[in-house]
């Protein structure tokens, strides 16, 4: 017996023993692939010296001699910083554009392009040689034992891709048995995965009398994110602001003259739905080196409007002057965010840099506003008759109709109402919608406030859609909206328990951004995710979307992913923020490091000052030219 104890024992300090040892390696690897921000480099592919000071928020602001060695130093420090995210980019888009094909672009541009590649590949060669941990957590746990050399068409096909996911996406294909009911246009065209937005005051709208420029963008909300903060400084001036991992441009954000953002248009607006071409994606490359180059306003709308994509609008700023392509504004259908944004235009008639952020973080949902009234008028009135005291669910029924009606429709995360709103609007929107459509969930599941309203507006006779067809009566608009309430109401309770002060929106609506590696890692990536309660809808100006999950319909992984304010005044910069860090390796303290900032609504103030840069810098890192070739690139592939 103790011999078998004794065997039982070291076999279990071996297993110990084993477990602690590759524990041991898997921690060394990771942390050798963590960058050193003052680290130098030898390096072949550059004519001179390029310095890459990383501010307090490790941002690289990058100085070069030549605008190719600046593009190069940026696919430097975007694989340095996002190699997974490369790759993971590189992988979902490939099968856009044969490798074979030819785009023209411009001189100017394809130097970009080549310097940029080459620089991603620097990096590859200096994993290759060891001791970097792959250069990726993520490549640790993937099946990239050899990773192919970047080119200029890889990042051709990422805007490409990126292009596409800016067009809404159309499914009728979902729903076979087809509605005879009049149309709801909003049944078969889905948000897009990206849009763009901005908006723009002119200089006397503003408290500096300078103009002002906010831009958002909405997508997925993953770790790393999407997108990637810079300043670039070229021979013809900096640039500073959102790039895209894999493409060498700043996308949104300003040089020393002019800052520039984007507007996606509803596809209502277009008379064609537009398809991404690979020659499209060229000329949006082009465009962005043009505007990074631009001398002023007017040179950057005359050099982007003839290669400015269909389906956006470019707003662009100067000292004194905002211009837009085309060059007035394209009448659009009015959507909920847009008239909340008129409203505060309205009320406020002069802003400064920070009254635009408030603005950009407004929590406000027009679309509560509106459907709110049409969808309690008649149980606000019989719960003011006194009706709803029979017993303790008529009880609950009235007190949570009271608070409703005091409601202003703030989708504030501590608060009751945000909650029992979305909860009542996705009952009724399941019971308009299921009968007609019963396999596509996708329907009737994620709540859509446009067709809510269609429907209880009775716009074009559209009311009839509250009917259950199979039913042999004829249900009206009031009576399914009764019968939603109770279904939300038993929906609540159940989950949230029977106290209404216990239903927190920010309980139901958590942010979630999940780690995003080259091949999905189950557990792993749960352990690497970010998750906290958030404020705000689909609708508001920050927005964050609905899921499709149903056990948790209000968790919000895709919404506002990068916003901007931007002003050339003497007292106001330009604002950054992104909702996590610039690294994309969990064990780098810049991985998550702007996630509590962007929680809480403060921005980065941006400058092209190096000065100002230096001020708690992290990290000052030199890449010198070297004349040899590295030989651990071979064959167009890094081991």
């Amino acid at each position: 017996m103790k011999r078998l104890f004794n065997i039982l024992l070291y076999l279990l300090l071996a297993i110990f023993a084993s477990g602690l040892a590759v524990s041991g390696v898997v921690y060394f690897l990771l942390r050798a692939s963590v960058p050193d921000y003052d680290e130098d480099f030898s390096v072949a592919g550059i004519e001179g010296p390029v310095d890459i000071l990383r501010d307090a928020a490790a941002i690289p602001h990058i100085s070069a001699d030549s605008a190719a060695d600046a593009y190069f130093a940026l696919g430097f420090v975007h694989a340095q910083d996002r190699l997974g995210q490369l790759l993971r980019a590189r992988r979902a888009a490939q099968a856009l554009l044969p490798l074979d094909q030819t785009i023209e672009v411009e001189p100017s541009t394809a130097q970009a392009l080549d310097a940029y590649a080459a620089g991603v590949n620097a990096w590859l060669g200096l994993v290759s040689e060891g001791g970097r941990g792959r250069g990726s957590p993520d490549l640790l746990i993937a099946d990239e034992r050899m990773i192919a050399a970047w080119r200029p068409v890889d990042s051709l096909r990422l805007v490409q891709a990126f292009l596409n996911d800016l067009q809404p996406e159309r499914r009728q294909s979902d729903l076979s048995g087809l509605s005879d009911r009049p149309l709801l246009p909003e049944l078969f065209v889905t948000s897009p995965k990206v849009s763009l937005d901005a908006w723009a005051l002119p200089g006397d709208r503003t408290a500096s009398g300078a103009p002002i420029l906010a831009a958002d963008i909405r997508g997925p909300l993953s770790l790393p994110s999407e997108w990637y903060l810079a300043d670039i400084q070229l021979p013809t001036g900096a640039a500073i602001g959102a790039t895209m991992p894999g493409v060498p441009f700043i996308v949104v954000g300003r040089s020393e003259r002019v800052a520039w953002a984007f507007r996606s248009l509803s596809l209502t607006a277009l008379k064609e739905p537009v398809s991404p071409t690979a020659a499209k994606a060229g000329n949006f490359l082009m465009m962005l080196d043009r505007l990074a180059r631009s001398a002023d306003v007017n040179d950057a709308m005359d050099a982007s409007m003839n290669l400015a994509p269909a389906g956006l609008e470019i707003l662009a700023i100067g000292r004194e002057i905002f211009a837009r392509w085309p060059d007035r504004e394209v009448e659009t259908p009015l959507s909920f965010r847009d008239a909340r944004l008129a409203a505060l235009d309205v009320r406020q008639p002069i802003f400064s840099v920070e009254g635009a952020i408030a603005a950009q973080r407004d929590t406000v949902s027009t679309a509560a506003r509106a459907l709110l009234p049409i969808m309690a008028k008649e149980l606000w009135f019989v719960g003011s008759a006194g009706a709803l005291k029979e017993n303790r669910a008529d009880e609950l029924r009235g007190d949570i109709l009271g608070q409703l009606a005091q409601w202003n429709g703030d989708m504030d995360r501590f608060s009751p109402e945000p909650l029992v709103f979305w909860a009542w609007a996705r009952a009724l929107q399941k019971r308009i919608l299921q009968d007609e459509f019963p396999s596509a969930t996708t329907v009737w599941a994620r709540p859509n406030a446009d067709i809510l309203f269609a429907v209880l507006s009775d716009r074009g006779g559209s009311a009839i859609w509250c009917d259950i067809r199979p039913s042999t009566r004829i249900e009206t608009c009031q009576d399914q909206v009764r019968a939603a309430l109770d279904d939300a109401i038993g929906w609540l309770v159940d989950r949230y328990g029977p106290d209404p002060s216990d239903w927190v929106w920010g309980e139901a609506h958590a942010l979630n951004m999940g780690w995003a590696p080259i091949r999905s890692s189950g557990i792993i990536s749960d352990l690497l995710s970010l998750e906290a309660p958030s404020s705000g809808d689909p609708y508001t100006l920050i927005a964050t979307l609905f899921s499709s999950d149903n056990d948790r319909p209000f968790a919000a992984s895709a919404g506002t992913n990068f916003q901007a304010v931007m002003s050339f005044s003497e007292e106001a910069g330009s604002y950054f923020i992104a909702p996590a860090g610039q690294s994309g390796h969990p064990l780098s303290r810049f991985y998550e490091n702007l996630f509590l900032m962007w929680m809480q609504g403060k921005y980065l103030t941006m400058s092209t000052d190096l000065s100002l840069a230096r001020g708690g810098a992290v990290g000052t890192s030199r890449l010198s030219p070297v004349s040899v070739d590295t030989p651990t690139i071979q064959n167009d592939r890094s081991r």
